[in-house]
């Protein structure tokens, strides 16, 4: 039997065709034991020609459906969250398991969140939803909160990992006027609610961008801790210069053990000048007592040892 060229052509294509649309997508998973009692690791892969997206993650094995980590063999199980279900199938052996995956949107969920106030979410914030999760009980918990959160800001809480506790621990420090952005911000800076409690012990009113500047030059709960010792309440932007500078509490306590009680001021021209705890306990040591900060500047920049 003859083919004709034109045949074959059109049969190259078809298979070419073919080839090209398997790699188009592929869903894919994996999961493997995890170190944390009654967790699994969960990765999920999305991949498309010029693309390719992974996120993974300890979720609670409670959370699957048919799923026993322990057998070997073809598996097929479902990982149920609020937004939606992703369907599994694969195999699993010695423990580990991976295969390719469908996600089914769970319709109720979007309709639930606008019943809360939130954006209709679009597909893929849906699939996002679902993996980090969003949960419901989260969308609720950040409208009791107060927090004026669009979808797009939900997700995002989620993505930096802000849970329902760490701002209620916020409120309950005397916080209560943050908002998502800020959240993520303090979140992303690593700015604990035991640093918020301690700046507010201090006396502190301060908002979201000056904690963060706080935190992005070194400031910390035990820093403050060590300035309410030295009765010091230096204003926010001292607060940065002083740690900009090195002053730390090592000079703090040579200088009150010396006698000297500087401002916070006072204390960033000294160092400045490059005057430490051993020039000041030399000045006293040679007689010079009673001297003001100002004089100490002085004396140093003269260059009298």
């Amino acid at each position: 039997m003859k083919v004709s060229s034109e045949t074959m052509i059109i049969s190259g294509a078809v298979l070419l065709a073919a080839l090209m649309a398997a790699q188009e997508h592929r869903n894919a998973w994996n999961l493997s034991y995890s170190g944390a009692p009654g967790m699994v690791h969960f990765g999920i892969e999305q991949s498309k020609p010029g693309s390719r997206w992974s996120s993974s993650s300890d979720v609670p094995l409670s959370g699957f459906r048919g799923l026993n980590p322990g057998q070997s063999g073809p598996a097929k199980f479902e990982y149920a969250a609020d937004a939606g279900t992703f369907v599994c199938q694969g195999r699993f052996s010695f423990g580990a398991g991976s295969g390719t995956y469908t996600f089914q949107p769970n319709p109720r969920f979007a309709a639930e969140l606008q019943r809360l106030g939130y954006d209709a979410p679009r597909d893929d914030q849906v699939f996002t939803m679902a993996l980090l999760p969003v949960s419901l009980d989260f969308a609720r918990g950040i409208r009791e909160a107060g927090l004026r959160a669009s979808t797009d800001q939900l997700v995002e809480l989620r993505i930096h990992s802000i849970s329902l506790p760490y701002i209620r621990e916020t409120q309950n420090a005397g916080y209560r006027h943050f908002t998502p952005k800020d959240y993520v911000d303090m979140k992303i800076h690593g700015v604990s609610t035991e640093f918020l409690r301690a700046l507010k012990h201090a006396g502190y009113e301060l908002a979201s961008p000056q904690i963060v500047e706080l935190k992005i030059h070194g400031i910390g709960t035990e820093y403050m801790r060590d300035l309410d010792i030295y009765r010091l309440k230096p204003q926010p932007a001292d607060l940065v210069q002083m740690k900009i500078h090195g002053i730390e509490p090592d000079f703090l306590r040579e200088a009150r053990d010396l006698g000297y009680s500087f401002t916070a001021q006072e204390l960033i021209d000294l160092k400045i000048h490059g005057v430490n705890g051993d020039y000041l306990r030399n000045l006293k040591s040679s007689g010079m007592r009673n001297l003001s900060a100002e004089q100490i500047t002085r004396l140093k920049i003269h260059g009298v040892n």
